[in-house]
């Protein structure tokens, strides 16, 4: 049976019990999927030769922060459509929490980028302008879509892996760029329809079609591009 929700606090990850905006916190950082794209730096470390796990560690809370509360932050308060937790906290806590947050998160890498891996900072300054540029809605809102969010979310925590370890090669920098899409793809790809059903929207035969169309097309894509990440980086190409 399918239990329609007008508003976000009874999806699957909210506790159904306890203080309205504890949990409208809890809701807010979406942290099954923000520990899920956050575990991709480890995931593009471990095509790395020389593996220093706690660049990887300091990198991945990094991201944690940064997407799971800094990027839903201001998703929810600047924006032109406010996101749905702004109906529980104040729009002005939500933007200084932003802030303060990004600043924090971003701290946990400093030191790699700045004295170890200077490449990060390149990958840090595009992984920043997504945060504001995708959930602010700038530019005319062109950067909020599921193209530059699977980026932002997928390509560059998996490339980070990798950079943060000192990765120079190129070409497995581009394959794991294209292997994040595609696995972001398959989540967000799935979520919409998901999201639509839940809230008691009528999603078209032929659109629901093409959903899960996207998705197996992830999966293919994502399961070819992973084996040939394991070819090169094993054989040295």
């Amino acid at each position: 049976m399918v239990i329609f929700m007008p508003d976000r606090l009874r999806e699957w990850y909210v506790p159904r019990s306890g203080p309205l905006h504890i949990r409208a916190v809890i809701g807010l950082t979406f942290y099954p999927y923000t520990l899920m794209v956050s575990s991709l730096v480890f995931f593009g470390s471990f095509f790395s030769h020389n593996i220093h796990i706690m660049r990887t560690i300091y990198l991945f809370i990094t991201f944690a922060i940064c997407l799971g509360i800094s990027a839903h932050c201001f998703d929810s308060s600047l924006k032109k459509s406010p996101g749905p937790w702004a109906n529980y906290i104040p729009r002005n806590i939500l933007i200084i929490a932003g802030i303060v947050s990004l600043i924090g998160g971003l701290s946990f890498s400093f030191y790699f980028a700045f004295f170890v891996v200077h490449f990060l900072i390149l990958a840090g300054l595009v992984e920043i302008f997504f945060v504001f540029a995708y959930n602010l809605e700038l530019f005319g809102g062109f950067f909020h879509n599921n193209i530059f969010l699977a980026f932002s979310t997928g390509s560059m925590p998996i490339a980070s892996g990798y950079i943060v370890q000192g990765g120079n090669n190129f070409l497995i920098i581009l394959i794991m760029l294209a292997t994040g899409y595609s696995l972001l793809q398959i989540q967000i790809q799935a979520s919409r329809p998901y999201r639509s059903l839940i809230r008691g929207e009528l999603i078209d035969a032929s659109k629901l079609v093409k959903y899960y169309e996207k998705i197996l097309k992830s999966v293919v894509i994502f399961s070819l591009l992973l084996a040939l990440l394991v070819v090169i980086t094993n054989t040295g190409l």
